[in-house]
């Protein structure tokens, strides 16, 4: 019995580190589909929202999706405020300037953003809404955010 704990943490010690890639993809995510996005990380590749991912902060309407294979970041959207709403994922530099946000897009299958590169990063998920139909893109009322992670 003793031999065959062992053995299973060795086998769970070793496919543990396979998860958390030591590179990630980089700003070359930046935008991506995580559902459709191929990448390959320290020579696998795979989808990176294949692998488990991470929940780290929710808020209202949104939470914020975490790769640790791809070490990137995007919002999902669990609420819906009604048609003009949606979600962003903003990246943001060591230095707590912004560097990127991305939206959700209209190419993608379902409630989500693009991705970003989290690698030494932080991001944050956000919920936006239109006040009408003429609203610039782009410029919306953001309702609420995630922490940052």
């Amino acid at each position: 019995m003793l031999s065959i704990a062992t053995g299973l943490t060795m086998v769970m010690g070793f496919q543990a580190p396979a998860l958390a890639a030591t590179s990630g993809c980089g700003s070359v995510c930046d935008g991506k589909d995580p559902n459709t996005y191929y990448a390959t990380v320290d020579g696998t590749t795979a989808q990176c929202n294949f692998f488990p991912t991470d929940t780290p902060y929710i808020s209202q309407y949104v939470e914020l999706r975490y790769s640790p294979f791809c070490r990137t970041a995007w919002a999902r959207q669990t609420g819906s405020f009604g048609w003009l709403s949606g979600v962003l994922v903003q990246s943001f530099n060591t230095n707590g300037t912004l560097r990127k946000t991305v939206y959700d897009s209209n190419s993608h299958a379902g409630p989500w953003s693009g991705m970003v590169n989290d690698k030494g990063l932080t991001a944050r998920a956000c919920f936006y809404h239109f006040e009408n139909e003429w609203d610039h893109p782009h410029n919306p009322t953001i309702l609420n955010c995630t922490a940052r992670y």
